[in-house]
């Protein structure tokens, strides 16, 4: 009963982060049906009514914010008291779920989990990869890859390394229409563009050592996929801003030339986020660390 007891406590608490009785399931990997039976039983075990819940909304009872409290404290004591007791053993084990974007994860985090995996093989991964900002809040997952500035106070992220972006073309390319002398010419050249909204029209902003410039570029080459931008420059359709871990392997397969190399977009951090939750598996620490170092020299540039 009390195993069961904390089961329905913890689906509980993750209908209060996530807002709905669906979304809990989702997550959790249940039918709804069962998490509705899990807080009917909680219900029904603490003598209150938890949720008022109608066709559209779904609200917490100002009895169910009272227990939410000490029923947080409770959860976390248990599960520091776990922790502490795997942290004693000789071997990491668990799962570790890991969300990051598509180009960056398939290669060079998925390389990172290969590596870590051969010296902790009882630590299993599920990796997903999307271009999409997951709310790890809302969804069963432990770590993400950011390539951005944060802007959610909730997390606590650890800084990897930089991203940077390098203006690129291919020698065909070049050969056609010239080599660049300044920022200001790449209005007079074919420029591919990312655009998420399909805009035709975006700003690429450049800086060297003396300053910055902000060019107003349009183009009729647009794409909201790294991967297409990275093709058509490949194939001598236009100079491309990409990042560096994205086209270093052509630059050094002389497919793409970097251009106009003393200037580039300002840099943004990868990094590598969770949500402030506690505690931290020994599993997901090992793992922050493990990268950190890792990526210490990014591996795009070894």
């Amino acid at each position: 009963m009390v195993l069961r007891n904390l089961e329905d406590l913890s689906v509980f608490i993750r209908i209060i982060d996530t807002g709905s009785f669906t979304a809990t399931a989702q997550a959790l990997g249940l039918s709804p049906t069962t998490v509705s039976k899990q807080i009917a039983r909680l219900e029904k075990n603490l003598g209150v009514v938890l949720f008022v819940r109608s066709t559209r909304s779904l609200r917490i009872t100002p009895e169910g914010k009272a227990i939410a409290e000490k029923v947080r404290a409770a959860l976390t004591l248990v599960e520091e008291a776990t922790e502490i007791a795997k942290d004693g053993s000789e071997s990491l084990t668990g799962l570790i779920r890991l969300t990051a974007p598509v180009p960056l994860g398939r290669t060079y985090v998925a390389a990172a989990i290969a590596e870590f995996r051969k010296k902790y093989p009882s630590v299993g991964f599920i990796l997903h990869l999307t271009d999409k900002i997951v709310d790890l809040y809302k969804v069963e997952m432990d770590l993400a890859i950011r390539v951005a500035n944060l802007t959610d106070s909730g997390l606590i992220a650890r800084r990897l390394t930089d991203n940077k972006r390098i203006l690129v073309a291919s020698p065909d390319y070049l050969r056609l229409h010239g080599e660049l002398q300044h920022p200001e010419e790449l209005i007079n050249h074919h420029c591919l563009l990312f655009s998420a909204s399909g805009n035709k029209s975006t700003i690429w902003s450049l800086h060297d050592r003396k300053g910055t410039k902000a060019i107003s570029l349009s183009s009729d080459l647009i794409a909201n996929n790294g991967d297409v931008l990275r093709t058509w420059c490949t194939a001598g359709l236009g100079i491309a801003l990409r990042e560096t871990w994205d086209v270093v392997d052509l630059i050094r397969a002389k497919k793409l030339i970097q251009i106009l190399p003393e200037w580039q977009e300002e840099t943004s951090p990868i990094n590598l986020v969770r949500a402030g939750k506690r505690p931290v598996p020994q599993r997901i620490k090992s793992f922050i660390e493990f990268l950190t170092e890792e990526w210490r020299i990014p591996p795009w540039e070894k």
